[in-house]
């Protein structure tokens, strides 16, 4: 039992990978019950998808359900939630909005605030990633609404993350700068390394639109570090990106083409395509003021086809 209550301690900082060992090792301890079993499956789900293990995920999500108490309302509930997760991290928004819908209606029905607020920020992801900004914009704040009836929080820091993004790529600096700002003062020198890294990584995107680049440059390299801890590969390539595009911006081409390919490698193992996506775009600009005009355009024509091959619009996003 000592396993599964690290583990959980684990995913609760971001720890993901310490937390999959973890639960491994509960999963392999006698005497574990039929329900800390399927929350060390459902754990393992959560901790893959995070990672970007999407068809590792199913996997675990498959042996969560096998082990869920039959009949039981609320594991149901559970399960589909964490599949509409997986759906979304995998690209298929639609799916996942329409197996969401329900699962809102039932938490407004029951008045569960939290749950409504971790739904409607669920839906505001996939949203923002489908390119509905307007209606990402209005699923964060209401989700936010929702946190904050409910009390929770972290559920608010994660709801000001979304409202800092949606607004960032909207070009509306002043109101990202201010959520990621609200957020990290919430997160302080708390346990949520997670939260702490994307508050200044979040901080960082919207300092280099507004020409910071020293300032930026600095929140990155808090980020990373924070990142590193946690061995969080794809949000380190997120990292890179943005000091990328940071040398790019002081004309440091050289500088700039290392971190990109860096990060594309990177994003490339996790495939991770928005990431792919910015990297390919970031890169083909590069190389075009390098003079490597060919190679630009074939990597110009890679990002937009991955951008589109998933259902994105990272090649049209000017303010990320």
């Amino acid at each position: 039992m000592s396993h599964f209550f690290r583990a959980e301690s684990f995913r609760a900082q971001g720890f993901f990978r310490r937390a999959q060992g973890a639960y491994r090792a509960a999963l392999k301890a006698d005497g574990l019950d039929r329900e800390l079993a399927f929350g060390a499956w459902l754990g393992l789900a959560c901790c893959a998808r995070s990672l970007g293990g999407v068809a590792q995920a199913r996997r675990a999500l498959a042996r969560a359900a096998g082990a869920a108490p039959a009949g039981d309302a609320e594991s149901a509930e559970i399960l589909a939630l964490e599949k509409a997760l997986i759906d979304r991290a995998e690209g298929y928004y639609a799916r996942a909005l329409r197996a969401l819908a329900p699962l809102l209606s039932a938490a407004r029905q029951r008045e569960d605030w939290s749950a409504v607020g971790f739904i409607l920020w669920a839906a505001g992801g996939a949203r923002r990633f489908s390119g509905d900004l307007a209606g990402s914009q209005r699923d964060f704040s209401a989700s936010l609404a929702a946190f904050r009836r409910a009390g929770d929080r972290e559920g608010e820091v994660y709801s000001l993350f979304g409202l800092g993004g949606i607004a960032r790529i909207r070009g509306r600096f002043a109101r990202a700068r201010s959520a990621y700002a609200a957020a990290g003062r919430k997160l302080g020198r708390g346990r949520d390394l997670f939260g702490r890294a994307y508050a200044h990584c979040g901080l960082a995107n919207v300092l280099r639109q507004l020409g910071r680049l020293t300032e930026a440059e600095s929140h990155y390299h808090r980020s990373y570090k924070l990142y590193a801890r946690l061995d969080d590969r794809v949000d380190l390539a997120y990292v890179d990106w943005g000091l990328g595009q940071v040398h790019l911006k002081r004309g440091e081409l050289a500088k700039a083409e290392k971190r990109l390919r860096a990060a594309l490698e990177a994003f490339a193992a996790g495939r991770e395509a928005r990431g792919e996506a910015l990297s390919l775009h970031a890169l083909a600009q590069v190389l075009h003021a390098r003079g490597r005009g060919a190679q630009a355009e074939r990597l110009f024509d890679q990002a937009v086809r991955r951008s589109r091959g998933a259902g994105l619009r990272a090649h049209l996003e000017i303010f990320t």
